[in-house]
């Protein structure tokens, strides 16, 4: 079979316009979110090789994106302006639950919240911070969460018995009670293996509080839920056996990255206690 002229010029301008199409498709980026808990800046650098990673995978370009603050995090979820997101855990369990959002991911290390003190502080005991203020990066920040949990818990009302200020960064938080602004900062263990270890030096941890599931979760938004599990078995192996990768998660203090099931239902009362902190903060 012989095309003439006509039907070869229809084909051609056919076939033409189905490569532009999948062309400009396959350029179109896509946006990867990160929980504002430290800078922008920062947190850019950090997140590179996993930011680099997903591009390379997905074969598109993926953009870094962090909001000002968890407030704003949280609208851009709800608008679902992320495609692929590394969420603190409350977030990315809401995120699941409310918005369609699909785990793929989440770090062996735990969450794990810290009261953290200037290192030549004589504050010993928590009952010592009665009457003084405490700083916070953001008021629904997950660490924030579990920690004025714990204070109220332990007979230190916030805003009561304790007075709260938030810095906006856990650096800032530090830079706070090196100031002499606040006594403490609830920061975590990992936030004080990533801010500048100048900085980190000048502190040490008062108490550990309550730990939770995972410092951070991978999520993917429901547009990519039907590539979702190759991108989560890629994402682990990356993050466990690449050399990239596991220098990667080694700089964050992450330890691993872990396959997510049912355990993130245990997350529940956690985004209980976060919605509480949201309505206080609104």
């Amino acid at each position: 079979m012989t095309l003439d002229r006509r039907e070869f010029l229809k084909l051609a301008t056919l076939l033409s316009s189905g490569y532009a199409t999948l062309a400009g498709a396959s350029v179109t980026p896509l946006r990867f979110g990160v929980v504002p808990y430290l800078t922008a800046r920062r947190l850019a650098t950090l997140y590179e090789p996993v930011r680099f990673f997903f591009e390379r995978e997905l074969g598109r370009p993926v953009h870094f994106s962090s909001a000002p603050d968890y407030a704003a995090h949280l609208e851009r979820l709800r608008a679902h302006q992320y495609d692929l997101v590394a969420d603190s855990l409350p977030l990315a369990r809401l995120a699941q639950r409310e918005l369609g959002y699909v785990p793929l991911a989440r770090t062996r290390a735990a969450l794990q919240p810290v009261l953290a003190i200037a290192r030549n502080s004589p504050i010993g005991r928590l009952e010592d911070l009665r009457g003084k203020s405490i700083v916070v990066s953001d008021r629904i920040a997950a660490l924030t969460v579990v920690g004025l949990r714990f204070l109220r818990d332990n007979g230190l009302q916030p805003n009561k018995d304790i007075n709260v200020q938030v810095a906006g960064s856990h650096a800032n938080a530090i830079q706070r009670i090196l100031s002499g602004e606040a006594a403490a900062a609830v920061v975590s263990r990992t936030t004080l293996k990533q801010i500048e270890p100048a900085l980190a030096s000048q502190v040490k941890v008062m108490l550990d509080l309550p730990p939770a599931l995972s410092a951070v979760v991978y999520t993917a938004s429901p547009a990519l839920a039907a590539l979702s599990n190759g991108i989560a078995g890629k994402l682990i192996e990356f993050a466990n056996t690449d050399s990239t990768g596991q220098a990667f998660i080694e700089s964050l203090g992450h330890q691993a990255l872990l396959p997510v099931g049912r355990e993130m239902l245990q997350v529940d009362p956690l985004v209980v206690e976060f919605y509480r902190q949201f309505n206080l903060a609104e």
